[in-house]
This record gives C-alpha cells, sequence and structure tokens, in this order.
C-alpha cells in the first residue's frame, strides 16, 4: 500500500489555546458518545443555528439548547475554518465534536461534500492523523494536529492509533449536510509531502 502524507493548514497559535480552553469546558460536561458505532470516549454535533431557527420540534430544541450552551465553541470553530476557507467556512452546516475518537473505519453517508478536521491535544506528532483510502492501493494520511485537513468523508476514512490513556485528542469535523450534493472525486485535499 502506498501511503501519501499531506499536512492541513496550520491554524493561528491564540486560536488553537482559545478552542483548547472551550474544549477541555466542553469535556468537563459531556461524557457520552453520541455516535456509538464509532469509538470515542464523547462525541456531540453542533447544527449551524439555521438547522434549528423557526423550528419547534423536540428535536431543533434540543439543537438549539445544546448550541446555546456551545455557542463560544462554534465561534471560535467558525473563526478558524474562515480563516482557512471562507467559502467553505460560510456554508458548512454541522460541527462534529469528539474527544478520545480512534479508529473507526466509516463512510459519512449523508455528508454532501468534502469536510474539514481539526485536531488538538497533546497527543504525539505522527499519531491520531486522519486516515483516507484514496483508492485500494493508496492511503492517504492527512495531519490535522492543529491543522485544517480537507478530505472527502465519502470515502473510507478512520483516525491512525495513538495512545488514549496517556494523551488527549479533542477533533472538530465540519461538513454539510443540508448544501447541494457534489459527486465525490478525490479523497483528499492538497499534494504529498516530498512530491
Amino acid at each position: 500500500i502506498t501511503k501519501l502524507i499531506i499536512d492541513g493548514t496550520r491554524i493561528r497559535e491564540d486560536l488553537q489555546q482559545d478552542l483548547m480552553v472551550e474544549l477541555q469546558k466542553w469535556r468537563q460536561n459531556h461524557k457520552t458518545n453520541n455516535r456509538p458505532a464509532l469509538k470515542a470516549s464523547s462525541y456531540m454535533v453542533l447544527g449551524s443555528p439555521r438547522e434549528f431557527e423557526g423550528k419547534e420540534s423536540r428535536k431543533a430544541r434540543k439543537a438549539a439548547t445544546r448550541f446555546a450552551r456551545n455557542r463560544r465553541l462554534w465561534e471560535l470553530a467558525s473563526i478558524a475554518i474562515q480563516e482557512v476557507d471562507p467559502v467553505f467556512g460560510a456554508k458548512f452546516t454541522s460541527l462534529a465534536v469528539t474527544y478520545g475518537f480512534t479508529g473507526s473505519p466509516h463512510i459519512d453517508k449523508q455528508d454532501t461534500g468534502p469536510f474539514y478536521g481539526l485536531a488538538l491535544g497533546n497527543f504525539p506528532d505522527g499519531q491520531g492523523e486522519l486516515c483516507v483510502e484514496a483508492n485500494p492501493h493508496t492511503v492517504a494520511i492527512v495531519n490535522t494536529k492543529n491543522r485544517l485537513g480537507k478530505l472527502d468523508g465519502r470515502f473510507p476514512h478512520w483516525v491512525s492509533p495513538y495512545d488514549t490513556s496517556t494523551y488527549d485528542r479533542y477533533s472538530l469535523i465540519f461538513y454539510s449536510t443540508l448544501q447541494t450534493y457534489t459527486p465525490p472525486t478525490t479523497a483528499y485535499d492538497g499534494d504529498p509531502i516530498g512530491t
């Protein structure tokens, strides 16, 4: 199998620190995995206000409450994505927030296009990276530690191993389920290192 290494776009250090503060606050209050098919200590999805504003369903009220509790995290994450990709930043509809996410090869069937991933924490460089199967013989390894990396979750993808008993790894996944569908073309975005 051929392995390609891709570096995401680094976010500002002050923004990394502010996001870590909010993620640690979130972790103190959120100890459940809302997507049990995936391996994570904590997993939550925040929806954009445009997904629930003006709606009166129980689901919309729960989404509004969850958003209100995590508004600062959403705001900081939005700044990060808009600084890296303003067009994508203006249209993403959902933010998955995870702690301790490991392995879990999967395909995101509800995504309408590629997503961005950002990982923060004290896990070692070269571990806890996003991996995506570019084709049956090629895996792209995307470094998202303090970086935003773009890949298409409609291709099989997972997180590379790291020691969850020793290290912290938080992730933010920016995606859309409401935009116009874009057919999958490439599994990752960016030039492999060394090519």
